[in-house]
């Protein structure tokens, strides 16, 4: 039997591309034992844990429809999401461009962070402007970008870059102003939002409604071509299919496309991904926290880069027993913590938490790991030579076809689930030129 389309990964790309195409005769093979990729959650009580991506889109966008159509519901994030802390000094409210003139700095450094603030802020307004932006900004890294900059400021930038899971002097300049003007989308961002049970349960939504269209333990061996078809070869065997959407990770997709379009195996093979550590942290305190009006925190100097309050979404009425945090790290410093014992890591990411919110002491009733080996796609400079390889139909006879966050020029849920989108529709197109049904 030669099904309609067959999709590789389910991921929020794969399962947003199967979700278009459910009319038709699709199938989708995930090689791990659940769907979602890094949207990740388990329920806790009340509560819920999040251990990957876990910022939605505001109404209107794909992902909050693809919600809405599952029967689930997205709330507004209302605290605080560009909160800083350096040492002992917390910074939840106010203006970003006076953080420099309210931390602990020597003057030289507050200079230094402010008018590298300044020089981010600018680009930002122009990022925002373009409506292309693979090669803004694409010949330079991020630190040549921001220019010598004392320890204590770089340190406040790297530790921004470590959200997309790179360094400084590995990230395009580009993508980290992207980063920058993520966070200062305002009401239209593509991170306003959460997912009220936890992230995890849309991807699980999607699958229930897919059914057994969507099969997960069942890895990918190999895809080659058959004449005018492509022949995926998988744990189950072997399935013929007019169109192939690949939508795994880059290196996972390599060996898979290059049989069939070998410029693009090319070229994702020089995609770059960095890893990322996080760890959930279930809390049972019975009255109010010093962070219950702050979602997320930077916090420079410790070993985790980002605190978030997950529970802040449950925050607007009486205020509940218990919550939820997830402390995330990136980069460097999270390969490295890769090595180490679950034991280890939940350690020293506590002491760190207790020192930035003593009220946390006595207040933890679990914490769990999840390491994420190809945590976030990032761009390095020339980034923009790529595309071109990447896009549209592929092959000899224009049936395969690439979805996935590398497409952005920043990942998130929205991003990606867009890309799996396009995909969706030239495959849906090109069935209905042939069949014209």
């Amino acid at each position: 039997m030669t099904r309609d389309v067959v999709i590789v990964g389910g991921g929020i790309a794969g399962l947003s591309a199967a979700w278009r195409l459910r009319h038709r005769d699709v199938l989708l093979l995930e090689a791990g034992d659940r769907l979602g990729g890094r949207m990740r959650s388990d329920p806790c009580g009340e509560y819920w844990l999040n251990y990957g991506a876990h910022l939605f889109p505001a109404p209107g966008s794909l992902v909050d429809g693809m919600a809405r159509e599952c029967g689930l519901e997205t709330v507004p994030v209302t605290g605080s999401m560009m909160g800083l802390a350096v040492a002992s000094t917390l910074l939840t409210d106010g203006r970003v461009e006076t953080y420099p003139f309210r931390l602990p700095l020597p003057l030289r450094d507050r200079i230094a962070f402010a008018k590298a603030g300044l020089k981010v802020q600018r680009a930002v307004a122009r990022y925002h402007r373009l409506e292309q932006r693979y090669d803004f900004e694409d010949h330079r890294t991020f630190g040549e970008f921001l220019g010598p900059l004392p320890p204590a400021a770089q340190e406040i930038f790297s530790c921004a870059a470590h959200r997309a899971s790179a360094e400084l002097d590995e990230l395009s300049a580009g993508c980290g102003i992207g980063l920058f003007a993520l966070v200062w989308g305002g009401k239209s961002s593509l991170i306003a939002r959460n997912l009220l049970g936890g992230s995890g349960r849309l991807p699980a939504a999607l699958g229930r409604e897919l059914g057994e269209r969507a099969r997960t333990g069942c890895r990918v061996r190999a895809i080659r071509p058959d004449g005018a078809h492509l022949v995926v070869h998988h744990d189950g065997g072997e399935v013929c299919a007019r169109h192939v959407i690949v939508a795994a990770p880059a290196p996972h997709a390599v060996p898979l496309v290059a049989p069939v379009a070998e410029k693009a195996a090319a070229a994702l093979s020089q995609l770059t991904y960095g890893a990322f550590v996080t760890v959930a942290v279930e809390t049972s305190e019975t009255g109010t926290m010093p962070y219950d009006d702050v979602y997320a925190m930077a916090t420079p100097g410790r070993v985790f880069d980002m605190f978030t309050n997950q529970a802040h979404a449950l925050r607007g009425g009486p205020r509940r027993p218990g919550g939820s945090l997830m402390l995330f790290a990136g980069a460097r410093g999270a390969a490295a913590l890769m090595r180490e014992r679950d034991e280890l890591i939940v350690e020293r990411f506590l002491a760190d938490l207790h020192e930035l919110y003593p009220q946390t002491r006595g207040a933890i009733a679990g914490a769990t790991v999840h390491r994420w080996e190809l945590g976030n796609v990032y761009a390095r400079p020339g980034r923009s030579r790529l595309q071109a390889s990447l896009d549209g139909a592929l092959g000899a006879h224009e049936n395969l076809h690439l979805a996935g966050d590398y497409f952005a020029e920043l990942g998130n849920i929205e991003a990606a689930a867009r890309t799996g989108l396009a995909a969706a529709e030239r495959v849906d197109t090109r069935i209905r030129e042939v069949t014209h049904v």
